[in-house]
């Protein structure tokens, strides 16, 4: 697959890279199904002390985005 950028043609593992690239710089955000899947992993890791502080912090602000 080739793909044409400012007057280069760029293909193969670029052009696959300058793809997602893009497409991350169009829709920075994360989808509900992102956040779905950050969570569950996040779910299923060990942690401790201080660890599961942050691990907390962040699923309730995961969550919270989720809607």
């Amino acid at each position: 697959m080739a793909f044409n950028t400012q007057g280069k043609v760029i293909t193969g593992e670029d052009a696959k890279l300058k793809i997602q690239a893009d497409e991350l710089k169009a829709n920075p955000y994360l989808t509900d199904q992102e956040i779905a899947f950050i969570l569950t992993k996040l779910r299923q890791a060990q942690y401790s002390g201080a660890e599961f502080e942050m691990f907390h912090k962040v699923w309730t602000k995961l969550t919270q985005l989720k809607g």
